[in-house]
């Protein structure tokens, strides 16, 4: 029996159950999370327990770099979690573990349902491991190449709606002095230096793996393959300023030596900050460049309920509650993080939230993020995912350099991404 069916059970069992609390005694919820914004999340908690008297829950928070091995560490070692943080790329190998519950046997069917209806296409995918549901969005969004639309116009230079288009541009800058117009984050030990190479190609109107999750990105005619050729002809022609982090892509751009780059919205928010940066609003985000599909990638970070929470049915019933309330309609807590830290959602309808537009549109189009939003795709998200990119990455980085062949990059991470997939199967 699941753990719904065994909530509406007890909700019918008469007046005198319809009376009492839902909880016969307090419970305590833990809920992990990573640093960021701790302030805010412990407030966000506060209000939840003033509304929901009987249930307290304890926030555990863990660095950002350390946050994935820690809770695995903590998930193996047995400590309570009933509430956690969970990314898509950690999703497969989590739920496989047995360490999360699936919404699905959880949620009232109906709440859940209305939910799914009000999700972008990419968020519901990154939450979603066979066919079950097992979270709700904390934070969603899109990478998104930004632009210098005041250099563009100064030079003449129309907003390029094609990888051609952006290299043309560049080198029209090049040649009228801007020795690096594409400035880049070149990390091979950030996941985010391959997913935004991976937007790139959703740009382009491309696949790196087949319907039965094979690759074939080696094929010299697969847009990821021509994508990466692109890179390298770039970084060959001197027009790319590689950075270490994103952190330093903000202070170059606000230098006036570089027009483009492909980077998380947030970072379009820093760069806009009129408060800190020099050149604040000269940068848009513009559709992603390619076959004029300007599809990109999105990704979610989401509220997910632990296995051992949905053991017990009224500790269950309780973390429910806490997520319904942090990520669920009227969506408060999530408006609250869009408008004042400009994290981006999952939750589509809040795009129409007149205080959300008020807040983007100092930094950002949001008609334009939407459609993008609309337009964005999922990632390829596997138990093997995560170990597969710690391989790609440093052959990517290679490849970009010219210290190895496109050709050799994209057979040798064709061939370790194959292996895994016989080995491990699907799911």
């Amino acid at each position: 029996m699941t753990i719904t069916r065994i909530l509406t059970a007890t909700a019918l069992l008469g007046g005198l159950a319809a009376a009492q609390p839902a909880m016969a005694e307090d419970i305590t919820l833990e809920f992990t999370v990573w640093n960021y914004s701790l302030d805010t999340i412990e407030d966000n908690v506060a209000k939840f327990e003033a509304a929901n008297p009987g249930i307290k829950v304890n926030v555990t928070d863990y660095a950002w770099p350390d946050y994935p091995d820690s809770m695995v560490l903590r998930f193996r070692g047995g400590a309570s979690t009933d509430v956690t943080y969970v990314g898509q790329d950690w999703l497969p190998g989590w739920a496989r573990a047995g360490f999360l519950a699936s919404l699905d046997d959880i949620a009232p069917s109906d709440v859940l349902a209305a939910l799914k209806q009000d999700m972008a296409g990419f968020s519901l995918s990154d939450m979603t491991y066979n066919d079950e549901l097992y979270g709700l969005p904390y934070y969603a969004d899109t990478i998104s190449l930004v632009y210098n639309k005041e250099i563009l116009s100064e030079e003449g230079i129309s907003v390029p709606t094609t990888w051609d288009e952006v290299m043309a541009a560049s080198q029209k800058l090049k040649a009228g002095g801007m020795e690096h117009p594409i400035s880049y984050e070149y990390d091979q030990e950030l996941p985010n230096f391959f997913d935004a190479f991976v937007a790139q190609v959703y740009g382009r109107g491309g696949s790196m793996f087949d319907a039965d999750g094979r690759a074939i990105f080696d094929d010299p005619d697969n847009p990821a393959y021509q994508h990466l050729q692109w890179l390298a002809d770039a970084w060959a022609n001197d027009l790319v300023q590689p950075e270490t982090h994103e952190s330093k892509i903000i202070p170059g751009m606000n230098t006036g030596k570089h027009v483009f780059t492909v980077v998380y919205n947030y970072v379009l928010a820093a760069l806009n900050n009129a408060a800190e940066q020099p050149r604040a609003g000269e940068f848009a985000l513009a559709p992603m460049p390619g076959d004029g599909n300007n599809a990109t990638l999105g990704f979610t970070k989401f509220y997910a309920i632990t296995a051992e929470a949905a053991k017990d049915p009224a500790r269950a019933e309780a973390a429910w509650k806490f997520v319904n309330f942090m990520a669920g309609k009227p969506y408060v807590v999530a408006k609250r993080w869009a408008v004042e830290k400009g994290l981006g959602f999952g939750q589509v309808s809040l795009f129409d939230d007149a205080d959300v537009q008020a807040a983007w549109n100092k930094w950002i189009d949001a008609g334009t993020l939407k459609n993008q939003v609309a337009r964005a795709r999922g990632g390829t998200w596997t138990e093997w995912t995560t170990p597969w990119t710690a391989y790609f990455r440093p052959l990517l980085a290679k490849a970009m350099v010219g210290e190895a062949t496109v050709d050799e990059v994209m057979k040798a991470g064709a061939a370790r991404w194959n292996e895994f997939h016989d080995k491990m199967g699907q799911n």
